[in-house]
């Protein structure tokens, strides 16, 4: 392990005196990150374009991800970057005569294009194009007419393609217009076109540069607007139903003075100099990071915060000296990002640093290349220096996460920090989230005598290893309970701290890598406790290693003995719960030999919670472990006896226990119910109701009715019925049976009353019985009224059948082939249906069942044989011919094929069954 950390440190070193330009790449090696190093790229580089313009560009704008160009033959052209192929070109010659383009405008979704014209004489005036991504032309905004437009706002929280959302728009003349604009259809819609505010309070004074946003959460707005010299702020809080927000910003500043308005002044700066505003957004709270103003001698540099109390919401502001160049003095383009400001003039451009102000990358252009694109790579890579080297270490681990070997130098660098003012524990913890050297920092806090910072330390290093690096973890947990253990002798006379200082490590010990390295170094951890006299420690980890045997023999070793005997007498091991632990590893059934031993209700109890864990929770079925429980319920606790008895269920072939056994146990100990319960699983009828009568009149009811015979059941019932009855002198009572079962009748219990009871007693259940009697006869009566009248109805039926007779012309058709019906032999059916008999058994053969068809076939080849001659002649041959016709008519003629009852049943058969034949036939 030591030498695996020394090596890191060392590839660190070289990293640390290497060049800023170099990258370091980690790659993960067993415990330790390896490094290698490899030529950055640069922060800023210029990139050519494999993109060939016929002609000059004079103006380009990019915005997610399209690039705009307007090049000097008066075409735009548009493109997708991330698909170069996607592209194409509006041309605007028809609408820029006599003008000139000055300036254009993309929205940050790059899908609204704003073309401000300048005219070139007196004869035209400014105008303004408006041109949507997927049109191809653009609209003239007459609103904007006689109006330069400078500068233009979006709106940054605006997630439409067809709509702007409210705008601010600048012009030549100081004034504030707000605008949207909206595409339907080929149409351009303008909706809350009104001007807002005039900053040269009609002095003409341009505005440069304009933006506005929202701060997150609230209707707070603020706007920001600069002119050659100034720079202005309007901020206001406005209501949420507002339809014209942005002009509500700007109400309460139109009777303010000048000169006590917001604004900061630049006091040298050139006037004949154009100006810039940038704003560096957050696109996911839709608010500034910070903005920078730039004039001829200075930057004007603001950051901004959302969260600050401050009105202004400018956290801090400073102004930024530019560097002197050679040739022109101010330059000609501005672009602000996170972490620099980038400058570009006529020759050349440069990127200057926000934290130190210093110039990061400078490039000339030479024309020979042309046109020359600037693009920003990881610029905050070595952001992460600059904030360690000035002490801002949340920022400097803020930038260096991405980058293992840059974190690693950081906390380094803090930690070193930290133990140089004193402040051990935090140096500790910051130590150990590097990949310093083990030993090295070991000993610095060893040095000073640290233990608690070195506790720290290792805890953090031990938790940081993997499973695999055993030593190593098995020597950083001996070496913390040596430390622990030396830390609670130490401050033993303190005994708030050696109790914050025991919650601790014994909150060490319960983790589970600490518990896992326990498992094989039990006796090194044991003999380290001795050596310490920690006979609380040591009790207390045997205890929860439940190693009392090691407990005992270390107190013997020390001569401790009644130490010794007093973990003899708490050591209470129970043997049902611990064999319920081990589950289905014991056989439980081997265990019935020491089970059987009862000394006690306490043995009771927890072998009967055993059995039931095995029965109910591991599913065991062996009969005799069933069998033993039922013994003990029936001879201990009746109560769970039927409990247990109904959850086996009533299929004798699905129960684990051997009903014949479990019915002599029961009769042994006098468990009526149960036994009544197993004669029924035995179909011992007549003993279960005898029995139950023994017991209760309900429970032979109940069983009686379980029989699952109708005859079985009556005469359990007469049985029951003449127990209840004999002997009894309340006739009404006894003959409440009647009620409880619908097979007895009165007649069944006359017999079992004496005959001298009176009459009176049975005067309401007789008139019962003939009341029912009566209603069954008038039932039967109307049932053969019913019967005489079909019958009759089918004689009247039959004798109009007899005498019905139909007619059939020449012109009757076969109802299956439309052939004249005449011509063969054929069937005419009472539905009015006809066919010929061929055609009839053509068609029904394939809705025969497999045995009918067979017999038909077989009656037809015997009747072709009689009519070949080849059996008896003469009369009987006549007559066995018509009687074999007579049959093949039965079969193939008794019903309509059309309307019939078997085309009724084949109603729901497909009309094609054999699709591979259907198919075969197609091909």
């Amino acid at each position: 392990m030591t030498s695996m950390f020394d090596q890191y440190n060392k590839t660190l070193k070289r990293d640390e005196s290497s060049t800023k330009s170099s990258s370091v790449t980690p790659t993960t090696s067993s415990g330790y990150i390896s490094v290698r190093m490899s030529q950055e790229a640069p922060i800023f580089s210029k990139l050519k374009m494999n993109i060939s313009m016929p002609h000059v560009i004079n103006h380009l704008v990019v915005s997610n991800g399209w690039l705009m160009l307007v090049m000097a033959n008066n075409v735009v052209f548009r493109m997708q970057l991330t698909d170069i192929n996607r592209s194409d070109e509006v041309a605007l010659e028809k609408y820029t005569a006599g003008q000139e383009i000055a300036r254009v405008f993309l929205d940050p979704l790059g899908a609204h294009l704003l073309i401000a014209l300048v005219p070139k004489s007196t004869q035209f005036v400014p105008e303004l194009l408006y041109l949507h991504r997927n049109q191809s032309k653009p609209k003239r905004l007459d609103k904007f007419r006689d109006h330069e437009i400078t500068c233009v706002a979006f709106n940054y929280e605006n997630d439409s393609e067809t709509s702007t959302g409210p705008i601010l728009l600048g012009t030549s003349r100081g004034l504030i217009f707000e605008i949207e604009l909206a595409v339907e259809s080929d149409k351009v819609v303008h909706n809350n076109w009104k001007q807002v505010f005039d900053i040269g309070r009609n002095e003409n004074i341009g505005i440069t540069g304009i933006e506005y946003f929202r701060v997150p959460n609230t209707n707070e707005y603020i706007v920001l607007a600069t002119s050659v010299d100034r720079l202005y702020k309007f901020q206001e809080t406005i209501k949420s139903d507002e339809r014209q927000p942005l002009q509500s910003i700007f109400n309460s500043y139109l009777n303010v003075p000048e000169d006590i308005q917001d604004f900061h002044e630049i006091k040298k700066a050139a006037k004949g100099k154009a100006t810039k505003l940038r704003v560096c957004y957050d696109y996911k709270s839709h608010f500034p990071r910070s903005f920078g103003w730039i004039t001829e001698p200075c930057i004007f540099y603001g950051e901004m915060d959302s969260r600050c109390d401050n009105p202004a919401r400018i956290v801090q502001n400073k102004q930024i000296t530019l560097p002197e160049s050679e040739g022109a003095t101010a330059p000609v383009a501005f672009a602000l990002t996170d972490f620099h400001a980038i400058l570009v003039y006529p020759d050349h451009l440069a990127a200057i640093s926000l934290l130190n102000y210093q110039i990061v990358y400078e490039e000339f252009i030479s024309e020979n290349f042309g046109p020359l694109l600037n693009a920003v790579t990881k610029e905050e890579r070595n952001v992460w220096r600059i904030y360690m080297e000035k002490g801002e270490f949340d920022s400097a681990l803020k930038y260096a996460r991405e980058n293992p070997a840059h974190l690693d130098i950081v906390l380094r660098r803090q930690a070193e920090q930290c133990f140089t003012r004193a402040e051990f524990l935090e140096s500790a913890r910051l130590y150990a989230e590097t990949q310093a050297s083990f030993e090295g920092i070991c000993l610095k806090f060893l040095e000073i005598n640290e233990n608690e910072a070195l506790m720290i330390f290792l805890k953090k290093r031990l938790e940081g290893l993997k499973a695999q690096d055993k030593s190593q973890i098995t020597m950083l947990v001996v070496w913390m309970v040596e430390l622990y253990l030396t830390e609670i002798a130490r401050k033993s006379e303190h005994q708030d701290q050696v109790r914050v200082l025991q919650r601790d490590f014994d909150a060490f010990m319960n983790t589970p890598r600490v518990v896992e390295c326990m498992k094989t170094n039990r006796v090194v951890i044991y003999d380290l406790m001795a050596s310490h006299g920690d006979s609380h420690n040591l009790a207390t980890l045997a205890g929860v290693n439940r190693d009392f045997e090691n407990v005992v023999n270390q107190h013997i070793a020390q001569g401790k003995f009644l130490e010794a005997l007093a973990v003899l007498r708490g050591h209470s091991q129970e043997t049902i719960a611990a064999a319920m632990v081990q589950g289905k590893r014991l056989d439980a059934v081997k265990l019935l030999p020491t089970l059987i031993v009862i000394e006690s209700d306490t043995h009771v109890a927890e072998i009967i919670r055993y059995l039931e864990f095995c029965v109910h929770s591991m599913g065991c079925t062996e009969t005799a472990i069933h069998n033993f429980l039922i013994q003990l319920y029936a001879q201990h606790r009746a109560e769970k006896l039927m409990i247990f008895l109904e959850t086996q269920g009533k299929d004798i072939s699905m129960i684990h226990y051997d009903v014949h056994y479990a019915l002599r146990v029961c009769r042994q100990h006098n468990v009526p119910e149960a036994c009544v319960f197993l004669q029924c699983l035995l179909e011992m009828w007549h003993q279960a109701v005898e029995l139950a009568l023994t017991v209760n009149t309900k429970l032979a009811q109940h069983t009686a009715s379980m029989a699952p015979d109708k005859d079985l059941r009556r005469k359990l019932w007469l049985r029951i019925a003449e127990h209840e009855i004999r002997g009894r002198e309340d006739v009404k009572e006894a003959l409440e049976l009647l009620q409880e079962c619908d097979l007895l009748r009165i007649e069944d219990l006359l017999p079992f009353f004496s005959d001298f009871e009176r009459i009176d007693h049975f005067k309401d259940a007789i008139c019962d019985a003939l009341k029912e009697y009566n209603l069954k006869i008038q039932e039967q009566r109307r049932d053969m009224d019913e019967s005489a009248k079909s019958a009759e109805k089918v004689r009247s039926e039959l004798q109009t059948f007899r005498n019905r007779s139909v007619t059939i012309s020449p012109a009757d058709l076969c109802s299956i082939c439309s052939a004249c019906i005449l011509i063969r032999p054929f069937f005419l059916f009472p539905c009015g249906h006809k066919f010929h008999e061929d055609c009839l058994e053509k068609h029904l053969t394939p809705q025969l069942s497999p045995e009918v068809a067979q017999r038909l076939s077989g009656l037809k080849m015997r009747l072709s044989m009689l009519g070949a001659g080849q059996t008896v002649s003469g009369s009987d041959a006549q007559g066995a011919r018509e009687a074999l016709k007579e049959e093949i008519q039965s079969i193939t003629a008794s019903d309509c094929v059309f309307c019939g009852e078997m085309t009724i049943e084949t109603i729901d058969k497909p009309f094609i069954s054999d699709w591979d034949r259907v198919r075969n036939d197609w091909e």
